[in-house]
């Protein structure tokens, strides 16, 4: 494994951890820095974060309550919604490296021509 699949495997788990933590924490700085990181696929995980909810939402209101009776959010729904933001911005990395890759592979072969 070469010196650069270490490098995208740290900036694709940073990208992961900086949103479980933005998650644990309730700290949309943490999120931000996600968002950021990752443009500008970022921006459609953002998206992706507020349909995950809504369906969240949506589909757990068919089967539990989705707010506590003091207005809070029970603990299944802030969970799942903490995994799926993780997995969005981890698969947002994911994507940007594949992307790096390719345009960066895209370019040797234009020079080589």
């Amino acid at each position: 494994m070469g010196v650069s699949r270490w490098v995208a495997g740290g900036y694709v788990a940073s990208v992961g951890v900086l949103a479980a933590i933005g998650g644990l924490t309730g700290n949309g700085r943490y999120y931000l820095a996600s968002i950021v990181l990752t443009l500008p696929v970022g921006l459609a995980a953002f998206a992706g974060v507020y349909l995950a909810r809504g369906l969240l939402t949506g589909v757990g209101e068919l089967f539990t309550t989705t707010r506590l009776p003091n207005g809070d959010d029970p603990g299944w729904l802030t969970t799942s919604g903490i995994v799926a933001n993780t997995l969005l911005f981890t698969a947002a990395g994911v994507i940007t490296v594949v992307l790096a890759e390719h345009f960066v592979r895209r370019r040797r072969t234009a020079r080589g021509r």
